[in-house]
């Protein structure tokens, strides 16, 4: 809908809302792009996180040695991925306030000189002031839409600090156990070179035969590139959590001792899992998104009836006469009628229906499937545990055996050779234990007071 009002105005009532109009318009200033990123220290940032009241759950040491909370808190309060989210956040929220904003009115002014010989003939002139109304009919529409998908993107945010966290946590016991491997290996090949050198001497004096320091040294090099695949692993593990927490690539972690995780009982599982769709971000988000739809349906149903345009005027022409007019006009909707765009929300919304209950089912498998994971794992753990102290005080004895030659090489490498391997397993199983554990408490958004106030936090630290 269209209003329109000519009136003849003096020139300084014309112009004066344009020179206010123009007085707050925003300036522009060039910005450059930044020609290479500036990591930080880890010092300063642990400083940084130490100086916001209550950021920590207690204050973080390097040398107390650092927790997996403790590096959840660092990648919260500098991840590069966390602080371009909330950038894109903040373009949700500008994209919000432009689409509620009213249009602004629209000031015409218009003369005309004949021209020729026009005996007695005037200039003509017409001014006015016009605005659309058809904003005015779905406002509240538009507004709600605008409302609901800052709650989207807002929750999409704090979905997005919570997967940060776990990330954080998960590459910080990747690479905690990444190195207890690489340290029982370290003894190992300790224990194996000792073993090869004392053989070779043998060989060469003839108290030891070809095969027995043949198979020393088989036994050396598959502890070699054992412990190479580990370097290679903890290498990836310890670059990933550098970029994760926006440190310099010469940034080392040195963990404090883990403690064993805290296990979710079935039945805490199964109470946790009936709210599962009341405290999930993402699911909160998905919500909200089908909301906001929602609105946008009901705005395009109101944008389909007929722009009514209605218009006063009054002006001068070149014989002097002064008139008044009213003009009213009304689209027929015969041919468009808004119809594709309704076609469009509505199919819109079916989409994000059905992406909610995909979520939402996704979400009950993946919480089943960590469960049942649980089990195998912690069957496995204890049946190592038991079995590989066991075979350690074997292993004691057939040593003192094979160093003097009462046990032959073949049987007593291959028991030590299984220890071996099942001890780099049961860290293994320990680690996968870890990041289950981990991974439910996220799917489950277990209660987690310190957790959530930080994350509400970390948005106001971005924000200065």
């Amino acid at each position: 809908m269209y209003l329109r009002a000519a009136l003849p105005l003096p020139k300084t009532c014309i112009f004066l809302p344009v020179y206010l109009a123009l007085a707050g318009c925003a300036t522009y200033s060039e910005q450059p792009l930044p020609k290479k990123s500036l990591p930080a220290k880890l010092t300063t940032l642990i400083e940084q996180a130490n100086h916001y009241p209550n950021f920590t759950q207690s204050p973080i040491s390097l040398q107390k040695g650092l927790s997996i909370d403790d590096i959840a808190s660092l990648a919260l309060l500098n991840s590069p991925i966390l602080r371009v989210s909330y950038e894109q956040y903040r373009v949700v929220n500008a994209d919000v306030y432009n689409s509620t904003l009213l249009p602004d009115p629209q000031i015409s002014i218009s003369t005309d000189s004949p021209l020729g010989n026009s005996f007695n003939a005037v200039n003509a002139w017409s001014a006015g002031i016009g605005y659309d109304l058809n904003s005015l009919i779905t406002y509240k529409s538009v507004a709600d839409v605008g409302e609901r998908q800052n709650r989207q993107a807002k929750l999409e945010l704090i979905w997005t600090a919570w997967q940060v966290s776990l990330q954080a946590k998960i590459l910080s016991v990747d690479l905690y156990y990444t190195q207890k491997k690489l340290a029982l290996t370290a003894e190992m090949i300790t224990a194996y070179e000792r073993r090869y050198e004392h053989s070779k001497a043998g060989m060469i004096k003839g108290d030891v035969t070809l095969e027995t320091n043949a198979t020393d040294s088989s036994v050396l090099l598959d502890a070699y590139s054992q412990s190479s695949l580990l370097q290679r692993e903890l290498n990836q593990y310890l670059h990933q959590l550098q970029q994760l927490l926006g440190v310099d690539n010469t940034t080392r972690f040195p963990f404090r001792d883990f403690n064993d995780p805290v296990e979710l009982s079935a039945e805490e599982v199964a109470s946790y899992m009936l709210d599962i769709d009341k405290v999930r971000p993402d699911l909160l988000a998905l919500q909200a998104g089908y909301d906001a739809q929602e609105a946008k349906v009901r705005a395009a149903i109101l944008a389909q009836f007929p722009a009514f345009n209605l218009g006063i005027s009054t002006s001068k022409d070149t014989g002097g006469l002064r008139t008044n007019g009213l003009n009213i006009g009304i689209t027929l909707p015969l041919f468009n009628g808004n119809k594709g765009n309704i076609l469009v929300a509505q199919a819109s919304r079916k989409q994000l229906e059905k992406e909610y209950l995909n979520r939402l089912q996704q979400a009950y498998t993946d919480v089943s499937e960590l469960v049942q994971l649980n089990e195998i794992i912690t069957v496995q753990q204890t049946r190592f545990t038991e079995h590989l102290s066991t075979m350690q005080n074997l292993l004691a004895s057939a040593r003192k055996a094979y160093a003097q030659g009462d046990l032959a090489p073949l049987p007593f490498l291959t028991a030590e050779s299984t220890w071996f391997n099942k001890s780099l397993e049961l860290l293994d199983l320990m680690r996968s234990k870890w990041r289950t554990q981990l991974s439910l408490s996220l799917l489950l958004m277990r209660p987690n007071k310190v957790a959530s106030e930080q994350i509400v936090k970390t948005g106001v630290i971005y924000q200065h």
